[in-house]
């Protein structure tokens, strides 16, 4: 929106009545601008000379000096067609002018046009790293589909996810859908879309014809609201109707599982923008708050494992009743939530995606100086740091350690990535009172003056993790697009220059979102630093097979089942690099692979003398001919890579095999860009080779009456029933 000044810039450049007047004028006030950049004025000088836009630019190039012309050329090269349109856009950003998200969109649609889908694809996630109105996405609605729609982009490595995804809503949701998308492409996720006919819920369910049953999805989000209970100011029996409206959702959701076996994600419902009945719809038995209330608790409650409930009424809360209910919308639209919520609103759905498909994030590593404490602790020393009580910095840089502290002990790993020195770095945590967090929270403590991209990738190696997984927080905006260049796997937040809401941004990002929570979550900051103690232990041993010996390796196979199906499935879609097939699976498709008849699943447990490293390896074998299997999955966690483990997975297919009567097994190994760890296994265990395509080699080996022992170093503690391969 124009303010008055740029109100009197753009009568004084309509009183022009040649391209040499304007110019003058521009010229003008570019020399008042200077180098404090200003997008909203050179962007009334852009509209001014867009009908003259060739010339324009020739004029604008020689007289380039700072961001402002920077950005002015830029604008012109669009408006004139000019093949050097991203070099202009290139120079505009290398000045170090705050990327807006439109600049960053105007920047991908040249590059889209010069042929460069890749890089506008890596444009429009930075543009979506920090939130944007509503406003953005119909404008990146066409380049987005473009881009999702091109085969190579699909088959190029970049998506690392494929997704059905159905949409079925009681109110509008087109609008919705092109947020989904965008975000999809943010987050590295080939999706396809099926829009559900408006307020045909149990239509599209429940009809066995029915577009979605066509479509076969693997998420569906239920997208209700409150005016789909038709509840009146006052239920007389509150018990009944609860129950009701409950009962009714399950069905749909168990028959979502039965027919594809796909994940659901429901909305809990909102709340009425008014109420007629106020504080008495809260307080009273049967009020409508109340009740909606009580009917969002009863559905979390019953909520199977396959399915979520989102938590609308807290993106109410977030996104404020003004922006949330717009009543015109919904009166002529029938579009429910307003527009300037529905981003809000697609995060956190996204969110749910994210988790389901498993590319939760895993990492959160941290710069330090002016980050986890106001200060720097080389210069100003422990006394000059402000940290805790007696600041608001103090006490918001503390307000994200308590956070952080939150994040690790539900399994999230924290780490260190800093530019100073070592026993500076470490000294807050051993020696200042306020601080929160200590030497023995951090998985990874990177502190030297090395480039930090290379130190992301070390820490990265050090966790057997991927760089996907990492969230890089950091003050320093410079470091921030410097890693962001070299390491476009890693997510970082552009946060602002005041840390008092960086807690707030973090949150609500949903980094770190998941839907369940293992023994193995709450357990893995003390694996890792078990793990550090097994290193200290190889770096002594002699040999390989002395260090084998002297962790006393202990291994189980167990069957899939109600306890550990969330970690089964946590371990289907996020495990990359140990992963023969890369297949993903919901909770519910999980289970259909365990009831298959003549099937064998196997989940492994290690352990050893410094701990349990808890469930890390899956087995699915299927039967495809009577005597036959083939295995559909065999996958194993990063961090048991030479423990043999793999060997003693190896052996009990065979026993469980020879134990059933199973006379062959055929494989698959499926290479992707990660898993190249695991591209001879099946060669390196007696497989033979029986065909290759582009996509991937088939093997097949003959099971034995008597299979050997190929795990010297594992004692198998498994359940004679289990081995044998008893349900």
């Amino acid at each position: 929106m124009k303010g008055p000044l740029e109100s009197v810039l753009s009568y004084q450049l309509r009183s022009q009545s040649d391209l040499s007047g304007k110019l003058a004028v521009a010229a003008g006030t570019l020399e008042t601008l200077g180098s404090r950049f200003d997008a909203t004025t050179v962007e009334v000088l852009a509209a001014a000379l867009q009908k003259s836009a060739g010339e324009a630019l020739d004029w604008a190039d020689k007289h380039a000096k700072n961001v402002n012309s920077a950005y002015l050329c830029a604008l012109l090269s669009e408006h004139a067609g000019d093949p050097k349109v991203c070099g202009y856009w290139e120079h505009f950003f290398s000045l170090g002018a705050t990327p807006d998200p439109f600049h960053r969109l105007a920047y991908a649609r040249a590059l889209a046009t010069n042929a460069r889908r890749m890089d506008a694809a890596r444009q429009i996630q930075l543009a979506l790293a920090q939130p944007v109105r509503y406003a953005f996405f119909p404008r990146a609605e066409k380049l987005v589909e473009e881009i999702i729609g091109d085969s190579g982009w699909g088959e190029s490595g970049w998506p690392l996810r494929k997704a059905r995804v159905a949409v079925l809503g009681t109110s509008t949701t087109s609008l919705l859908i092109p947020l989904l998308k965008a975000l999809c492409l943010r987050d590295r996720i080939h999706p396809s879309f099926y829009q559900g006919l408006y307020g045909a819920v149990q239509q599209e369910v429940l009809d066995p014809d029915s577009g979605l049953a066509k479509f076969r999805p693997d998420l569906v989000f239920l997208v209700t609201h409150w005016r789909d209970l038709n509840l009146p100011p006052m239920t007389g029996d509150e018990d009944a109707a609860v129950e009701r409206v409950v009962e009714e959702n399950k069905l749909l959701w168990q028959r979502l599982s039965d027919q594809f076996g796909c994940h659901v994600v429901q909305h809990a419902y909102d709340f009425p923008a008014a109420e007629a009945y106020g504080y008495l719809a809260g307080s009273l038995a049967g009020g409508r708050s109340r009740m909606i209330q009580a009917i969002n608790l009863a559905m979390q409650r019953a909520a199977p494992s396959h399915v979520s409930i989102l938590d609308t009424p807290a993106i109410q809360r977030q996104t404020g009743l003004d922006r949330w209910e717009d009543a015109t919308l919904w009166h002529s639209f029938k579009q429910h939530p307003g527009t300037d919520a529905l981003p809000a609103l697609a995060e956190m759905q996204q969110a749910h995606l994210r988790a389901v498909l498993g590319l939760t994030r895993k990492v959160l590593v941290v710069d330090l100086d002016n980050t986890l404490w106001k200060g720097i602790i080389g210069e100003d020393g422990l006394k000059g740091i402000q940290i805790g009580p007696g600041s608001a910095a103090g006490e918001a840089h503390q307000r994200l350690q308590e956070y952080m502290r939150d994040l690790r002990s539900r399994g999230i790993l924290l780490a260190v990535c800093s530019k100073n020195n070592p026993d500076d770095a470490r000294l807050p945590f051993e020696k200042h009172e306020h601080m929160l967090l200590r030497l023995e929270d951090f998985a990874v403590f990177q502190a030297n003056w090395n480039d930090k991209a290379q130190n992301l990738r070390e820490i990265a190696e050090k966790l057997s993790l991927g760089l996907d997984s990492f969230v890089f927080l950091d003050d320093n905006p410079m470091e921030r697009e410097w890693v962001r260049s070299q390491l476009p796997q890693v997510t970082v937040p552009d946060v602002g220059s005041s840390v008092v809401n960086w807690v707030r941004d973090l949150d609500r990002a949903h980094y770190f979102f998941t839907l369940s929570l293992s023994k193995e979550d709450l357990a893995r900051a003390e694996q890792y630093r078990s793990e550090a103690q097994r290193e200290m232990l190889r770096s002594t041993s002699q040999s390989l097979d002395e260090f084998l010996l002297q962790l006393q390796l202990e291994a189980s196979v167990v069957p899939v089942s109600d306890a550990n199906l969330p970690r089964v499935t946590q371990l289907v879609n996020k495990t990359n690099q140990f992963n023969l097939t890369t297949r993903r699976y919901t909770e519910a498709q999980v289970r259909q692979l365990a009831q298959r008849p003549r099937s064998w699943i196997g989940a492994f447990q290690l352990s050893d003398r410094m701990g349990s490293y808890g469930l890390i390896g899956l087995i699915f074998c299927v039967s495809t001919v009577p005597n036959d299997w083939e295995i559909d999955t065999w996958l194993m966690s990063c961090r048991v890579l030479g423990r043999q483990m793999e060997r003693f997975m190896f052996d009990r297919i065979l026993e469980a095999a020879a134990s059933m009567g199973v006379r062959k097994i055929t494989a698959v190994y499926r290479p992707t860009g990660k898993n190249n760890l695991v591209a001879d296994l099946y060669t390196k265990l007696g497989f033979s080779k029986t065909g290759e395509t582009s996509d991937e080699i088939r093997y097949e080996i003959t099971v034995p009456e008597k299979p050997s022992i190929t795990a010297t170093h594992i004692r198998n503690v498994s359940a004679p029933a289990v081995m044998a391969g008893a349900d």
